[in-house]
């Protein structure tokens, strides 16, 4: 009898947690979303999934031929807005396109933090403070000044804030100028979700693993890695020694070759969710490596998830025979 009781519950739950998923907002065309890394990847499929879906969309791009490009393949309903979310300049820029474009007394309602870059790749000993400054810029500091700078109109509809990091925000696993931007993105969208508690705007987070966009390139992730390297003085290339490099590029085009996922579909789902369900997640952990093997990695004590992920390390060519 008890193991009925609980089955039941158990069925109730999953049943109530299905049609809680399964609830959608109303009135998409008359919603405004903007967008930020348009030009290809996550957000350019995000932008055309929300055409299809009939809101109107703010397509953020660095350049002017992703413009172009998005104008070919979408509706009237995508206004292509350039900005580079680096500069603030630039960001008030776009707010000042968008406001224009936007229907009087008519705000947003969401603004997707979708840029990013993988940033300078190497050991910590060969990064330096404008490697991970370049990073930070994109990566955080875009969302913060996007965020700060287009607040005004998200709180006027009572919208959304959806910011994209990375299960590498919760495990450090891979290059450091990434890792440590996506915890601290971790980190500002938690204090800023607590901080619009009250005032109507839910913030939401995508935590995605690896996933075969650009950022995830291997010849270009390698052209990287031999740039940073090259980079450094020439005491330190010796140090480390062109077998180090080589070996680190060997295991990358081994990392990302088995390990990157083609389903980039996942996460333009999970960010079609955030925007359009009437109880959104405030974490969306995407792909079955961030959800299973990362997510396991990370609730283990350091002493097991350090000795997992240093099962392949390998060390400087002057310190391999200490």
């Amino acid at each position: 009898m008890m193991l009925l009781i609980v089955v039941s519950l158990i069925v109730v739950w999953l049943t109530y947690r299905w049609f809680r998923n399964t609830q959608k907002i109303d009135s998409f065309h008359n919603r405004y979303i903007f967008i930020t890394g348009c030009d290809s990847g996550f957000g350019n499929m995000l932008a055309k999934r929300l055409d299809e879906l009939g809101f109107n969309v703010f397509a953020g791009c660095l350049t002017q031929s992703g413009i172009e490009q998005l104008k070919r393949e979408t509706t009237d309903k995508v206004k292509g807005i350039q900005i580079d979310v680096s500069k603030t300049e630039s960001i008030q820029k776009a707010f000042g396109a968008v406001k224009s474009l936007l229907p009087s007394d008519t705000g947003l309602w969401a603004i997707v933090n979708n840029a990013g870059i993988a940033g300078a790749i190497g050991p910590v000993q060969w990064l330096t403070r404008e490697d991970y400054r370049s990073t930070f810029e994109i990566n955080t500091l875009g969302i913060v000044e996007t965020t700060r700078i287009f607040l005004p109109l998200v709180l006027k509809e009572k919208g959304r804030i959806v910011n994209i990091t990375s299960m590498m925000g919760r495990i450090a696993a891979i290059n450091s100028t990434y890792v440590v931007s996506k915890f601290a993105a971790e980190g500002y969208s938690d204090i800023l979700r607590r901080e619009l508690y009250k005032r109507g705007v839910t913030v939401h987070i995508l935590e995605p693993g690896f996933f075969r966009t650009n950022i995830m390139d291997i010849e270009t992730a390698c052209k990287n890695v031999d740039g940073t390297f090259r980079k450094t003085s020439s005491e330190m290339q010796r140090y480390y020694g062109e077998s180090y490099l080589n070996t680190l590029k060997d295991e990358i085009k081994d990392f990302l070759s088995r390990i990157g996922s083609p389903k980039i579909n996942l996460v333009v789902d999970a960010y079609v969710h955030a925007l359009t369900s009437k109880y959104p997640k405030y974490r969306y952990i995407v792909g079955n490596d961030a959800r299973y093997t990362f997510r396991l990695l990370w609730n283990l004590p350091e002493w097991a998830s350090d000795y997992i992920l240093t099962m392949k390390a390998i060390k400087p060519q002057a310190e391999q025979h200490m």
